[in-house]
């Protein structure tokens, strides 16, 4: 019976008590503390997520803003190409890690007029021609490739009596390697080189890249310039199709 009583009492205390506490200053200090604590949690979260689907946002419109571009070059290309030749637009399809330089697959194949040896372009130039075809996708080899299995008799854009030939790329920097024929010609940083149309394979007058710099070796025999693509290697999404010359 007395333990019930003692219990009984001290309930009473501690209910008196709090109640009293509840009154304080002190108390109502440490509520009111809480209570902005989470008011500006919860106003930090929603600056956060708001902040982030603002970068979000941003991204997406950047995103679309450089793919709307790039459209927008290839179907100018398109019409300026298809002045000259029966043209036709692939997309990308497959690229292996691997092959990264070398190889990609496009949706269009034999159906559509696909043949080997198709011309392959962006809307900055030549990225290399198809190897294998089959009904609805084709294989293209990239000029990037380091054992290109081609030569492409290549000149300036603005000096067709220098006459030279690209074949593969510099492993190191990527940069397609053009032997000049003759050791005594001038070659600047900075030229266009387009194609020269011999040899069959290659269209006359597509550009390719422009030079980023021009060795001689230790005999002083040979004479190689290093062309820097014109097309983002990494970003090879479309492409243009030459079929053939109207």
């Amino acid at each position: 019976m007395k333990k019930i009583i003692i219990i009984t009492v001290l309930i009473v205390i501690l209910i008196t008590g709090g109640y009293l506490f509840s009154k304080t200053s002190t108390f109502k200090n440490y509520t009111n503390n809480i209570s902005n604590f989470l008011k500006l949690k919860k106003e930090n979260d929603y600056l956060k997520e708001k902040m982030s689907n603002e970068t979000s946002l941003k991204a997406n419109i950047t995103e679309f803003n450089i793919e709307n571009k790039e459209l927008k070059m290839l179907k100018e290309r398109l019409n300026k190409e298809s002045q000259k030749y029966i043209t036709d637009v692939a997309i990308v399809t497959k690229r292996d890690f691997d092959t990264w330089n070398s190889f990609v697959e496009i949706n269009k194949g034999s159906k559509n007029g696909v043949k080997i040896n198709t011309n392959v372009m962006t809307s900055q130039g030549l990225v290399g021609k198809v190897i294998e075809v089959s009904e609805n996708s084709s294989k293209v080899e990239l000029l990037s490739a380091v054992k290109y299995n081609s030569y492409i008799s290549v000149q300036p854009k603005n000096n067709h009596q220098l006459q030279g030939l690209i074949k593969g790329a510099d492993e190191k920097t990527g940069y397609l390697k053009m032997t000049l024929f003759n050791v005594n010609d001038k070659l600047k940083a900075g030229e266009i080189i387009v194609t020269s149309g011999l040899g069959g394979i290659y269209l006359t007058g597509i550009e390719i890249g422009k030079v980023k710099e021009v060795k001689i070796d230790n005999l002083g025999l040979n004479q190689t310039a290093y062309i820097e693509p014109l097309y983002d290697l990494n970003d090879l999404e479309y492409v243009i199709l030459l079929l053939s010359k109207k």
